[in-house]
């Protein structure tokens, strides 16, 4: 179904980039203000209503920074597995165009990075906005 060389960018790619997301993610949830954790025994809330109401909203802003310096990450190793895996993509055609070695190369070179750079910048953006949608602002919420 894969080529060989598919799963092994996938799993590079994966293994590289899921430590920022794991590590933020356990600092946000134990992070969790005490007397938010109070407050939710006081209530008796479920498991579940404790962890969408108390631990989520305050673990959001560590989880998405986790999920974005993952996602730069994963656009990085993904660049070089394709360069090294020789997979169809920017990587490969940057390497094919360092190798080719013409004079013409060098500006297909810079406009590949160019635009290997714009992705970067709008899947970020997109995780940001996200961010933005999903978060409770305090600020908005006292006006």
């Amino acid at each position: 179904m894969f080529a060989k060389s598919f799963i092994n960018s996938l799993i590079t790619v994966a293994l590289c980039s899921l430590w920022p997301t794991l590590i933020n993610t356990a600092v946000g949830v134990t992070s969790v203000d005490k007397d938010l954790v109070n407050v939710s025994k006081v209530l008796q809330l479920s498991w579940w209503q404790h962890i969408r109401t108390i631990v989520l909203p305050s673990a959001i802003p560590m989880i998405f920074t986790g999920l974005r310096l993952s996602l730069g990450i994963a656009w990085m190793v993904l660049i070089a597995a394709e360069m090294l895996a020789q997979n169809p993509g920017l990587g490969k055609f940057v390497w094919d165009e360092f190798q080719n070695g013409s004079s013409a190369s060098l500006g297909r070179i810079m406009v590949a990075v160019i635009t290997i750079g714009f992705i970067g910048l709008m899947l970020d953006r997109g995780i940001l906005q996200l961010q933005k949608w999903l978060s409770w602002n305090k600020q908005q919420a006292l006006r």
